[in-house]
């Protein structure tokens, strides 16, 4: 059963990080790529990143997919992002994300309604 908040609103497992890149992202985050993917495996190492990456093609953003974290911690971390902190992101959102259906490995994150 999904848990649920006192007001009766289902309290999301999952979040999403959304970021919005600038233009020629491809050449312009070469110096910082390896710090980005250092700080993100970090939290892929804790257990809070379940999933990320880029999108488009050219890349014009990417999302992430938090567990284990409330959405203010998450905007805490993205503000330490080497990506963000250098411009690279030009804007950056969280979402709670509602997980209904999805592979065997993520059930303990999927909500049951």
């Amino acid at each position: 059963m999904a848990s649920t908040s006192s007001t009766g609103a289902i309290q999301p497992k999952l979040h999403i990080l959304q970021y919005e890149y600038i233009a020629d992202v491809m050449e312009k985050r070469k110096p910082h790529r390896e710090a980005h993917l250092a700080f993100i495996g970090k939290q892929v190492e804790k257990g809070n990143v379940i999933l990320g990456g880029a999108y488009g093609s050219p890349p014009t953003g990417a999302l992430l997919i938090f567990r284990n974290l409330s959405s203010n911690e998450i905007e805490q971390l993205a503000k330490q992002d080497p990506y963000v902190l250098n411009g690279i992101v030009t804007k950056h959102s969280v979402e709670p994300y509602i997980a209904v259906v999805g592979d065997s490995l993520l059930s303990n994150d999927l909500i049951k309604i």
